[in-house]
């Protein structure tokens, strides 16, 4: 029988993109941002690392295609696996704001990036993303 653990979250840490290069981090509160990732927890610091890697990958899918990424945020929580080995089975990625002016192109923009997050990729849990276009950033 498999010994359940108390459900838990890690996070939000929000991963904030400026529209230009630069990227600023927060843990819970996305108004008091830092030039680092969050180091409250190691399980922070990895899902910062997640946040980090996907807008670096949509940076590189918005350069394939050609056109520029309006500034945005994405927001990662991860969630506790219910049972015994403590580790973390699912993060959730949402992000916050408009990536593009083509609307119809900023899910390819989405979908190539994940296929390419190198951290994403090396994860051993379920990765999801959501988009939610008409959040202000």
């Amino acid at each position: 029988m498999a010994l359940k653990v108390k459900p838990k979250s890690f996070g939000p840490v929000f991963v904030i993109f400026d529209g230009m290069d630069g990227i600023q981090y927060a843990h819970t509160d996305p108004s008091n941002t830092s030039p680092y990732p969050p180091t409250n927890t190691p399980v922070d610091t990895l899902i910062a690392s997640l946040g980090s890697c996907i807008v670096k990958s949509m940076q590189w899918s918005a350069d394939q295609h050609k056109v520029s990424l309006n500034p945005f945020m994405v927001k990662v929580v991860g969630i506790k696996a219910p049972v015994l080995p403590g580790r973390i089975e699912k993060m959730d990625i949402t992000i916050l704001g408009s990536l593009v002016d083509d609307e119809e192109l900023a899910p390819r923009i989405v979908r190539q990036a994940k296929s390419i997050c190198t951290v994403s990729n090396t994860l051993n849990c379920e990765v999801e993303i959501f988009f939610e276009p008409d959040q202000a950033v």
